[in-house]
């Protein structure tokens, strides 16, 4: 299965094959800002381990603040991680991890073997060395019908802690854009809740008709064996942050359904497909019509083909 992250940035698929891009030495990154067109940028993030991004617009005080505070910590970036300490001036780029009124606003991403953190911590160089350094790799569990039951055991009561689940769809442009940001949660929370996410479109259909999951992005919290719908209309890293470590307790919860049966996995694939493809059962319900036609047309043809001769050997036998 291809990765769902993959899908964030447009054209990372083979561009090192498509551009001719020469690219500063690491080494020289302690130094001077490195400016990157989108195709050097896309090919950093298929090819290097580390790549801390920061997006901007050409003229903004907040745009230099934050540049400022990158920059103070990108000899350490360098000497920690080996990472690439880049800058993106007006990319379209950007679009990926923000919508509407933040459009303008400049974003730090950080890239690990190309997984996306956007970062939204206080403007604190210290804070934001210690977020990248510590959070080498991806936080985020990927779970599915298979795994999710087994690793969060979330219907005997949840032995392995505290799950907070995000549902989405690879589809969705909203999902796509959030998942950097589930990222930075899951960083703020790791050692104490796990985050996880469950695509209801492709290995997670069953476990999304199990919890009732229609709209997406949908985030639920599991503890001892009970859900917490996380219905807040707040998407900031604050609010899960805060709602996972104790907001929850406000909020109706529910009983954890058992898991589901094979058959009903099966089941839930049926019907998700038909939904997702409403012509399907036209199609199969004319394909069936057709073929029980021409059962019916060769049969009536070989019950005429027989009808001489039964009627010769009835004529012999009478003489």
């Amino acid at each position: 299965m291809i990765s769902d992250y993959c899908r964030l940035l447009r054209g990372i698929h083979d561009n090192c094959s498509r551009y001719s891009c020469r690219l500063l030495p690491s080494e020289s990154l302690k130094t001077k800002n490195v400016d990157v067109n989108d195709a050097d940028l896309e090919r950093l993030i298929a090819n290097e381990k580390f790549v801390v991004t920061l997006f901007r617009s050409e003229t903004c005080q907040e745009c230099d603040d934050l540049e400022a505070q990158l920059s103070s910590i990108r000899e350490d970036l360098v000497d920690a991680l080996s990472a690439w300490v880049v800058k993106a001036v007006s990319s379209p780029l950007v679009s990926n991890f923000t919508t509407g009124k933040d459009l303008g606003k400049p974003l730090v991403v950080y890239f690990r073997n190309g997984v996306p953190l956007l970062y939204d911590g206080p403007l604190n160089d210290e804070v934001m060395l210690e977020t990248f350094i510590q959070n080498k790799e991806a936080a985020v569990s990927h779970l599915n019908d298979d795994s999710f039951e087994h690793l969060t055991q979330a219907a005997s009561g949840a032995t392995t802690g505290d799950w907070f689940v995000m549902f989405y769809r690879d589809d969705s442009e909203p999902c796509m854009k959030f998942l950097a940001k589930w990222e930075y949660i899951a960083s703020q929370l790791k050692g104490r809740i796990n985050l996880a996410r469950v695509n209801i479109k492709d290995d997670g259909i069953s476990t999304g008709s199990r919890f009732g999951i229609e709209q997406v992005p949908a985030f639920l919290f599991f503890r001892q064996g009970k859900i917490f719908n996380y219905d807040l209309p707040k998407l900031d890293s604050k609010a899960f942050q805060d709602f996972a470590l104790g907001w929850y307790k406000n909020v109706p919860s529910k009983n954890v359904p058992a898991p589901k049966t094979p058959f009903d996995e099966l089941v839930d694939r049926a019907v998700f497909t038909l939904k997702e493809n409403p012509l399907i059962l036209p199609a199969a319900g004319i394909a069936l019509l057709l073929v029980l036609i021409a059962v019916g047309l060769n049969a009536w043809k070989s019950g005429k083909s027989e009808k001489p001769t039964k009627t010769k050997k009835s004529v012999k036998k009478s003489n």
